[in-house]
């Protein structure tokens, strides 16, 4: 059995990424995997402040939300996805807010089996243009392996990708997670 943390930016209780993470979840629990799905929405996470505060303190964040909980998380997980929609062809600022907030532990990311799903109102051009972020965080891990990504192109609105053979993907995808 892996431990499973799905990190879901999409600000849209609905929203495609949202919607594909929900599947990925539900296949991964029929194999019988745990899994903690995480909507950043539903937390209290604060920008970084850049005090450098957690490199002299031995990685511990001085803000008091919920990151500490979810770095946590972050660090019993076997297997990470790491999942956003697309906005003006970049990760949602929710995404980037986690990413930058795993500073005080950056050093020490462990190992991680990873999974990408993206979705996008336009084509893969530029979910592949927005990978930068997402990748340059998972480089970061002292092991990695990318072991899927999924990615909903053409999916403007919200609930658009349960019409499409991706939304079964996502299923298949965190069975044989």
């Amino acid at each position: 059995m892996k431990n499973i943390l799905i990190v879901s930016s999409s600000p849209r209780r609905k929203g495609n990424s949202q919607l594909l993470c929900e599947q990925f979840q539900k296949g991964a629990e029929s194999k019988g995997h745990k899994v903690n799905l995480v909507r950043l929405m539903d937390l209290k996470i604060d920008f970084c402040h850049a005090c450098d505060a957690c490199m002299r303190n031995g990685g511990s964040c001085v803000l008091k939300d919920d990151m500490a909980g979810l770095i946590e998380l972050f660090r019993k997980a076997d297997v990470l996805v790491l999942a956003t929609p697309v906005y003006f062809y970049g990760i949602s600022a929710q995404m980037k807010t986690f990413i930058d907030r795993m500073y005080p532990i950056w050093q020490h990311l462990g190992k991680k089996e990873v999974y990408y799903i993206v979705s996008a109102g336009l084509g893969k051009d530029i979910i592949d243009r927005s990978l930068g972020d997402l990748d340059g965080f998972v480089e970061h891990l002292e092991e990695y392996t990318i072991a899927g990504r999924l990615y909903a192109t053409n999916v403007m609105d919200a609930g658009m990708v349960k019409d499409k053979d991706i939304f079964n993907e996502a299923y298949e995808m965190g069975y044989n997670s």
